[in-house]
């Protein structure tokens, strides 16, 4: 079952062709990396895939809604409440502590007591931010606000985790356990997942990998 389809996707930002009809299907429980170096479009890519940017031509397929056709009020409902979207600028709201910005997630969904409680708590856990809870964003290093907002994405369970570059300021260890978390959640809710990264080479626990280059994403088949 597929969760999210781009057929003939295309875009430009500021006069520039970033992609240049991208197709690409994220099947449920599937995570799927993609690769491509500083500036090819990546962000665009995974922000027409969170229902963040809207293509120039091409279609986006959500749940079986062609999203195109909808409007910002649906689209945003549908965001808030099916996708989890990690930006890479580590964005959080600076005047809540650590449990407040991973608790908006649930409390703008009408998650409240002790099953939120218990999804927050968990999700503190398994990303090594137990004890952090009390901190504002401005007392964590770049890492441990890059695990805030992953948090924040997976805490409601969304149908689809979008994460744009997650892994920059994570060591290797970080890294692998995230993933391992992310791909058990997927496994056993049927979430999908799209990560983009910079990293052209190092291995990742995937299902499916692409390169985007010059706009054009290819399914990449290692040897």
């Amino acid at each position: 079952m597929s969760v999210l389809e781009l057929h003939s996707v295309f875009k430009s930002i500021s006069g520039e062709l970033v992609l240049r009809g991208v197709n690409l299907l994220l099947r449920s429980g599937v995570l799927v990396a993609v690769r491509g170096r500083s500036g090819v479009g990546k962000t665009t890519l995974a922000r027409i895939a969170s229902l963040i940017l809207k293509p120039d031509n091409g279609r986006v397929v959500f749940m079986s809604s062609d999203t195109i056709r909808l409007g910002e009020v649906k689209r945003a409902s549908l965001r808030l409440r099916y996708i989890g979207y990690v930006d890479q600028e580590c964005l959080l709201i600076e005047e809540l502590s650590v449990w407040e910005n991973i608790e908006l997630s649930l409390r703008l969904l009408g998650v409240s007591g002790s099953r939120g409680e218990e999804a927050i708590r968990e999700v503190l856990e398994v990303l090594g931010l137990k004890g952090l809870e009390s901190r504002r964003p401005r007392e964590l290093s770049g890492g441990q606000r890059q695990r805030v907002v992953i948090a924040r994405a997976l805490v409601k369970r969304p149908r689809l985790l979008v994460a744009d570059e997650p892994f920059a300021h994570l060591d290797d260890e970080t890294t692998r356990v995230i993933l391992e978390y992310t791909r058990q959640l997927a496994k056993s809710t049927g979430m999908s997942v799209l990560v983009t990264t910079t990293d052209l080479y190092s291995p990742l626990s995937v299902d499916e990998e692409y390169i985007l280059e010059s706009g054009v994403l290819r399914e990449r088949k290692w040897l």
